[in-house]
């Protein structure tokens, strides 16, 4: 159903995405190591890569960075070895050889035990062992492993030098293929470094695939179809309204459609629902930006109010919260766009999801 609002699985419920599905699997015939998925938040990022995983008929692990992150407050080797190997087995039918085939190798571990898809370990696993136990499975199975992180750009965050690990796989396993999505897309190359020296994976090739906005007539498309699929009529004005306050992004389409589809709501009151939901997601997401500083909500709110130029929207914070150098001002505004929520053009700033922009100028963000 195009207007289920978890994730999906299945290529019938994803809307169009043939570009990058095309890409990806070509990546995937050319036996590719390094496969990136990016785009801002809310593009469908998650849903593709579920469809791209269970399309590709290969063995796979796929495992939420961020979820572990904010769940455990670090990634240790672990849990995250838990958590692939356990999706891994998941992945492979329970009857089968495949299944039982990866069990006797990664057994051949000492300290490792397996009971059906969970994994409890003696001591602390090493991860570069189990990788290449895998990628050993996989090479005698004449197929392919891909291990899929999403939101992996969490990883720096772990004290753990994952980026050195991916690298090693990527020089030495040629079986596994890793696949990486990113929401805060110059985070995620900050701890990629592909063009650091001084960083694990530079100067390796990654496939980079990027997600865009649908365009009007995709958006427009989408509504249609998605409430044709209720059996829901309704009037072509009342879509394009929505795709005015919504734009292309595909997750706030499928709110609204949830909403007035199924939920049955009003226009008016679907859309109040949806911006009241999206006020609670944004400013969660948000939280832990501005604890670390709230000039950064400042910033958003200057720049969702209007102000698109450096000097404006350095006027405005220092306005609110007294005096910033312009170094220090320089790197706030940077890590912003490193984090998604910040744009840049010819024309300067701006936020490129409406409904964040719409939810910041109507939100406190004041300085602790």
């Amino acid at each position: 159903m195009l207007f289920d609002l978890q994730p999906k699985t299945r290529r019938k419920d994803l809307y169009d995405r043939e570009r990058e599905l095309k890409e990806f699997n070509n990546a995937l015939k050319l036996n590719e190591k390094l496969i990136l998925l990016l785009g801002i938040r809310r593009l469908g990022k998650s849903s593709l890569l579920n469809v791209v995983l269970s399309d590709s008929g290969l063995p796979y692990a796929k495992i939420d960075v961020r979820s572990l992150y904010f769940t455990h407050g670090s990634i240790p080797q672990e849990l995250l070895a838990k958590k692939i190997l356990s999706s891994l087995l998941q992945s492979l039918p329970p009857s089968g050889k495949l299944r039982l085939g990866l069990a006797n190798v990664l057994t051949s571990i000492r300290g490792i035990h397996l009971s059906g898809v969970q994994v409890e370990f003696e001591k602390r696993p090493d991860l570069a062992e189990i990788l290449e136990k895998i990628n050993s499975w996989a090479d005698k199975e004449e197929s392919r492993v891909l291990l899929a992180f999403d939101e992996a750009q969490y990883f720096r965050l772990s004290g753990i030098q994952y980026d050195g690990l991916i690298a090693y796989a990527v020089d030495n396993l040629p079986h596994l293929t890793f696949v990486l999505t990113g929401s805060e897309v110059g985070m995620l190359h900050d701890f990629l470094g592909f063009d650091n020296p001084k960083k694990p994976l530079f100067g390796r090739y990654a496939r980079e695939i990027t997600l865009e906005r649908f365009s009007r007539e995709q958006s427009l498309d989408f509504l249609e179809r998605g409430f044709r699929e209720l059996g829901v009529d309704i009037a072509l004005p009342e879509l394009e309204r929505a795709v005015d306050r919504l734009d292309g992004i595909v997750g706030w389409l499928s709110m609204y459609g949830y909403l007035r589809g199924i939920r049955k709501l009003p226009e008016k009151d679907a859309l109040n629902e949806l911006f009241h939901r999206a006020q609670a997601l944004v400013l969660d997401e948000l939280s832990s930006l501005l604890s670390h500083s709230r000039r950064y909500g400042l910033i958003l709110k200057a720049v969702a109010m209007g102000n698109t130029r450096w000097g404006n929207i350095k006027e405005y914070l220092e306005f609110k919260a007294g005096r910033i150098n312009d170094a220090k001002f320089s790197i706030l505004l940077k890590n912003l766009v490193k984090y998604g929520y910040l744009d840049k053009s010819a024309d300067g700033y701006f936020i490129p999801d409406p409904v964040v922009a719409e939810v910041i100028k109507k939100s406190q963000l004041t300085p602790g």
